[in-house]
Formats: C-alpha cells, sequence, structure tokens
C-alpha cells in the first residue's frame, strides 16, 4: 500500500480523481475538491479535513476512524464499509449520501445537514422526525 502518511493538501483539485490502495492517515486536507472522486481501501486514520467537496463521491473500504471533517460537503456521496468510529463531523453537508455497513459508534455529527441521509436503507431525517412527534 503507497503511503503518503501525514502530509498537508491545500486547494487540491480532485474531481474525478481515483485512490485505491493509499495510506493517507494522519494527513491535512483543506479547501479540496474531490467531486466524483473514488477511494476505495484507503486508511484516512486521523484525517484532519476542512473545507472539501466530496459530493457525489464514492468511498468504499475506507477507514476515517479519529478523523475531524469540518465543512465537508459529502451530499449524495456512496459510502460502504466505513469505519467512522470516535470520528468528528461538523457543519458537515450530509445530505443524500448513502451510508452502507458503516461503523458510527462515538461518532460526533454537529450541525450537520442531513436532508435525504439514507444509512443502510433508512431515511435518517424520517427517523429523525418520528422520534421528535413521539417526544
Amino acid at each position: 500500500m503507497p503511503k503518503a502518511r501525514k502530509r498537508r493538501f491545500e486547494h487540491a483539485d480532485l474531481g474525478g480523481a481515483s485512490f485505491v490502495d493509499v495510506d493517507l492517515s494522519g494527513c491535512r486536507v483543506s479547501d479540496a475538491r474531490a467531486k466524483n472522486a473514488r477511494l476505495e481501501n484507503v486508511d484516512l486514520t486521523a484525517l484532519a479535513l476542512s473545507d472539501a467537496n466530496l459530493a457525489d463521491a464514492t468511498l468504499v473500504n475506507i477507514d476515517l476512524s479519529r478523523a475531524k471533517l469540518e465543512d465537508a460537503n459529502l451530499s449524495g456521496a456512496a459510502l460502504r464499509n466505513i469505519d467512522l468510529s470516535v470520528a468528528t463531523l461538523e457543519d458537515a453537508n450530509l445530505s443524500g449520501a448513502r451510508l452502507k455497513n458503516v461503523d458510527l459508534s462515538g461518532v460526533i455529527i454537529e450541525d450537520a445537514a442531513i436532508d435525504g441521509l439514507v444509512i443502510d436503507g433508512v431515511r435518517i431525517d424520517e427517523l429523525l422526525n418520528a422520534a421528535r412527534d413521539k417526544a
């Protein structure tokens, strides 16, 4: 697995890029554009991601444990087999994202847009609305 650990990427345009079998753990990424990108078998442990556009991206077999994502646009993204344990998503756009087999244990999600977010076939916005109605 190629390694680019603990690197800093700023203002990168990675639209449509493909990353397969790469170790990017501990990297800092800011103001990156990766719309329609594909990431597969990528280690993003402890990633620091800010102001990034990953709209409509496909992420498969990704370790994002302990990652910190601020102002990340993941709208319409497909995430499968993802470890988001103990990660923080702050001011993230998860609208229309589809998550399947995602470890959300200990994850912190603050001020996120979740309209149309689907986790393993369950629309989260509808689930939250139903819970609020019962409260």
